[in-house]
């Protein structure tokens, strides 16, 4: 199986102490291959995210915990940025089906520190292509 490079990027605001729910357009399946988060603006406090592959807003997903759909932490540095170019995690989006495949990833971030932050993620993914 033949496999193709897809990389997204993401620009957001989250306000501090509060958990924010970013909706990230990705390939419905795939293998995570590196990613990058940073603070592009407010004071650098840091900040925990994680991602997850069911935004849980309806049955059955949203009558599991939403560690079913854990699959990645990321702790965010004072210093405002983080990189892993080294990772292999496979995932596919459990909100859809197979006639009806949802191209999303979920990342919860909860920002340190007060005020609005704003953040770009990029996402590099590997895309199996059938051949």
């Amino acid at each position: 199986m033949a496999s193709v490079p897809w990389t997204g990027e993401t620009v957001f605001t989250a306000a501090s102490g509060s958990a924010t729910t970013v909706v990230l357009k990705v390939p419905h399946r795939g293998r995570i291959k590196g990613f990058s988060l940073s603070q592009t603006s407010g004071a650098n406090a840091g900040a925990s995210a994680a991602l997850y592959t069911s935004n849980q807003e309806t049955t059955p997903n949203s009558e599991l915990p939403a560690e079913a759909f854990h699959i990645l932490d990321i702790t965010l540095p004072t210093a405002a940025k983080v990189d892993n170019h080294s990772l292999d995690v496979s995932y596919l989006n459990r909100d859809g089906t197979p006639s009806n495949p949802q191209r999303y990833l979920y990342l919860k971030i909860t920002p340190a520190g007060s005020g609005d932050k704003n953040f770009v993620f990029s996402i590099t993914v590997e895309n199996p292509t059938l051949i």
